[in-house]
């Protein structure tokens, strides 16, 4: 999900970008505990000041950046945290972060409770389409009137009234 690039401070400053090593997040926290334990080893720091000095996420949700003082303890249990949701879930978080500006902590709390509605992989046309298919047109409605009714003037509406289009899909609050 995440691949980080972490060093010390000593290390980084003595050596420039030699040493440090790839680590790919989350693991389990006893494995990068050891992981830590073995890279201190072999830089020769008794007390390392760890920093993260690349990453890649190698996911399709990239929820947050990753500054190069992060805890990596921690930064490994938010990942755990995200890996153990459902793909839509993740989706869905995204979403939410990209739309409404959320952090990922708030995000999720709204998403678990029940705050969104989240339309996965569509765009604002083919919601509106699908609203209007299922909530107002039935089998008695005429079909010249389903034939001109205007799908993009009322996608447009439904950004006006809170519906964003993102990467993963249309949400709204």
């Amino acid at each position: 999900m995440l691949n980080i690039f972490i060093n010390t401070w000593g290390n980084y400053n003595e050596n420039g970008a030699d040493g440090g090593e790839w680590v790919t997040l989350p693991m389990e926290p006893e494995k990068l505990t050891d992981i830590l334990n073995m890279l201190a080893e072999e830089l020769e720091e008794g007390d390392p000041e760890w920093f993260i000095n690349d990453y890649e996420w190698t996911s399709d949700i990239e929820p947050r950046a990753i500054d190069e003082m992060e805890n990596i303890e921690e930064l490994n249990d938010f990942l755990n945290e995200l890996d153990a949701l459902q793909e839509w879930e993740q989706k869905e978080i995204a979403a939410a972060i990209e739309a409404f500006g959320y952090d990922f902590m708030e995000a999720m709390e709204k998403q678990q409770r029940g705050y969104f509605t989240f339309y996965e992989g569509m765009d604002l046309e083919e919601v509106a389409e699908e609203l209007i298919n299922d909530c107002y047109f039935t089998k008695d409605t005429p079909d010249i009137f389903t034939r001109y009714f205007d799908y993009a003037a009322f996608a447009r509406d439904l950004g006006f009234d809170g519906y964003c289009e993102t990467a993963h899909g249309v949400i709204v609050e």
